[in-house]
Parts: C-alpha cells; sequence; structure tokens
C-alpha cells in the first residue's frame, strides 16, 4: 500500500511539472529607455521622428499640432506617455478666469477629444508667472483641469519659461497650489522649461545639486511641493542650450550656435543624469526635432539624433 501511495504521488507530481506554466509563456514586459530624455517636435513630423523614437523607445514625447501620429508612436514604442500642445496665438490673462478658461476648451476641445492617444494636454505656453499674475493663472488652471477632466483627459499645467516660477518668493509659489491640488486630484502634471548657455550645467551649484535654470526644479520641489506633500509628477516640457535664457546678452540661438552634436549629447547626457536622480521626473523633452518653424540652430538631426538614439537604446 505505501508503495502504492508513493506511486500515486509520484505521477501526480510529474504530471503538474509536465503543465505549461503561464508564466512561462507569458509575453515579456516592453522595455523602454532607462534614459529620461526625449524630444519636442515641429508641426510637421517625418520619419526624422518616427526612427528616433522606434530605436530610442523613449518614456515621453512631445508633439506640437501634429498629433495623427500618436497612435503609430504608441505602437512604435509600447508605453510610452505623449504630451500635446495646440499652438495658441493668443493667450489672454484678463478678465474672468474662469470664463477664459472656458473660451480655451471651446477653441481646442474638439482636437481634444479626438486624439485619445495624447496622455496629457497643455494649455497656455510659458505665460505670465509673476506675483501679480499668478493668482489668475492658478485660478485659470483650475478650471481647465476640471474641464479636462469631465472629458475623461488629464492635463499638463504651469508650462512656465526658463527661470520660472520664482523660487524666490513663496507667496507666488503658494499663489499657484491650487492649480497643482487640482491636477493631483485629477492626475495630471506639472510642465517646466529648462534651458541654459553657453552650456547645459551654467549657473548649477554642484554642492547642493541644484541650479537656477537647469536642475532649478529641485528648488521648487524642495522647498515647496515635498515639505508641503505636493510631490506631482513632472516633465520639463521644453530643454536644451538657449543663448536667450540667462541675463547676459544673448550670444546664438541653439546648441548649433554653441558646440558639437557629439558635445551635445554628452552634456543631455549630463542633464538626464538629475532627471533620473529624481523618482517623480517623467522625463524631459529636448527642443527640438523636425520641422524647426524658425528655431534651426535648435535643430536635432542628423549625427544628434543618431547620438542621443544610440545613447538611449535599451
Amino acid at each position: 500500500m505505501a508503495l502504492t501511495r508513493w506511486s500515486v504521488a509520484l505521477a501526480l507530481c510529474t504530471a503538474l511539472l509536465s503543465v505549461p506554466s503561464a508564466r512561462a509563456h507569458a509575453p515579456a514586459a516592453h522595455v523602454l529607455s532607462v534614459s529620461k530624455l526625449s524630444v519636442h517636435t515641429g508641426p510637421s513630423i517625418t520619419a526624422t521622428t518616427t526612427d528616433f523614437v522606434g530605436t530610442a523607445q523613449p518614456r515621453i514625447v512631445k508633439l506640437l499640432d501634429s498629433f495623427d501620429i500618436a497612435t503609430k508612436l504608441k505602437q512604435l514604442a509600447p508605453g510610452i506617455v505623449i504630451i500635446g500642445r495646440i499652438y495658441l496665438q493668443n493667450q489672454p490673462m484678463d478678465g474672468d478666469p474662469v470664463a477664459r478658461a472656458e473660451e480655451w476648451w471651446g477653441q481646442v476641445n474638439k482636437t481634444l477629444l479626438q486624439y485619445r492617444a495624447v496622455d496629457y494636454w497643455e494649455g497656455y505656453n510659458e505665460p505670465n508667472a509673476d506675483a501679480a499674475a499668478m493668482p489668475w493663472y492658478s485660478a485659470f488652471e483650475t478650471h481647465r483641469v476640471s474641464l479636462l477632466a469631465r472629458a475623461g483627459l488629464r492635463a499638463v499645467i504651469g508650462c512656465f519659461s526658463v527661470g520660472m516660477p520664482d523660487v524666490t518668493t513663496p507667496s507666488t509659489i503658494q499663489a499657484f497650489y491650487p492649480a497643482i491640488d487640482a491636477a493631483i486630484a485629477a492626475g495630471g502634471i506639472l510642465g517646466l522649461h529648462e534651458y541654459c548657455q553657453p552650456y547645459m550645467a551654467c549657473e548649477f551649484d554642484n554642492s547642493t545639486g541644484e541650479g537656477w535654470l537647469t536642475g532649478r526644479y529641485r528648488k521648487l520641489y524642495r522647498e515647496y511641493l515635498t515639505p508641503t506633500h505636493r510631490v506631482i509628477p513632472l516633465a520639463i516640457t521644453e530643454l536644451g542650450i538657449d543663448g536667450g535664457s540667462t541675463h547676459a546678452a544673448r550670444t546664438g540661438g541653439g546648441w548649433r550656435d554653441f558646440m558639437s552634436a557629439s558635445e551635445y549629447v554628452r552634456q543631455l547626457q549630463w542633464y538626464d543624469s538629475l532627471l533620473r536622480a529624481d523618482n517623480y521626473t517623467l522625463g524631459g523633452t529636448i527642443f527640438l526635432m523636425d520641422d524647426p518653424f524658425g528655431w534651426d540652430s535648435f535643430l536635432v538631426d542628423g549625427d544628434c539624433a543618431n547620438q542621443l538614439a544610440a545613447y538611449m537604446k535599451p
């Protein structure tokens, strides 16, 4: 009897071991780049962008006015986060901010509802963010978040220009808290722009790990958002070399006026090291790839695009 029971148990174990494991045969999760760098595209997208996304597998990308490509980009890099911006000729910051947000929604809602592959939508680009304007803008963004949420969409709030908002004036930052709270509740993110010249680490303090232009976002989080439990996900939605980004006299335009493609990619890698060290950052989109629409000295193509993709490739 003991031998029979042993034989039955052995047969059962053998049968169980022979059953294919669902875990063993499950498809592997798609792997995106460990880099947090990516690109901000121009209004007309070519194979330069699709080739870059297919090779580099970025975590994030920003589209300007050209959203037909969004679904294809998600096929090329499953899991990629897409930010969309619609260019607005006018960005009024007067009158009732709620009414202005409704006007914005009336201008853009058909496009936003059409392109569901876009994950987050920007509103105003580089708005006035001084102490007098911030309460108005905060109310505008708060209502814009709610309009998007009602439609099942999510917002990128802020989109402040390089050197903004003013982290030296607490009341200015605190005035934007209602918009941040609304965005956090609705699954939105914060957008900032960071540039420097003549190199990416200008005005960066290695002793503190923060900067006044690049790495400035760390001051905002350390001094304000982290202590108040407002650690909203962050995207640097424009970044790079810009000859007009400091108080010094402009000495050029984009990176092409300052350095070689190889040197620019090396400096972008330095900036990537900042983003990768902070788990609240989704990534940063380099201005600009495809259709420079007048910003030719910023254009990332050719050797620069190839070297960047080679660095990012999983």
